[in-house]
């Protein structure tokens, strides 16, 4: 459940912009510590809630991460390089970049379609809270 809070650390910067007091001098007062803590903790719990509701949770984070991760990790940086080094780069590190495009694309839609599978699978076998 770490991870979760620490990748939700951007919601709880909009929300404390957005429900808490902006002045500097109220940041830490009383009543900005309440809405902060009520804030998170519904947050928290609405996660928490979805999540035991929801029992295949990790097929979705499997789908995000399929075309999220592979495509930021390995095939934007090499479109980039390819970018803006593309015309002085050596022969072999414009292979290698357009290997690393072709390739980690390629994974990213047979991951991104694994995800996709596994979600339909546990859908079929979808209990309300169930426990598998």
């Amino acid at each position: 459940m770490r991870v979760n809070q620490m990748f939700a650390a951007p919601i709880h910067e909009a929300l404390d912009t957005k429900f808490l007091r902006p002045d500097k001098s109220l940041l830490y007062s009383r009543e900005n510590l309440k809405r902060r803590f009520l804030l998170r903790a519904l947050l928290f719990a609405g996660s928490t809630l979805v999540t035991a509701a929801f029992p295949f949770m990790s097929g979705f984070v499997n789908l995000f991460g399929s075309f999220t991760l592979t495509t930021l990790t390995f095939v934007f940086p090499s479109m980039i390089f390819i970018k803006v080094e593309g015309k002085t780069a050596r022969m072999e590190k414009k292979v290698w970049h357009w290997a690393n495009i072709v390739v980690f694309s390629l994974l990213g839609v047979a991951t991104t379609v694994s995800a996709l599978r596994l979600i339909v699978n546990n859908v079929q076998n979808y209990h309300f809270f169930a426990d598998t």
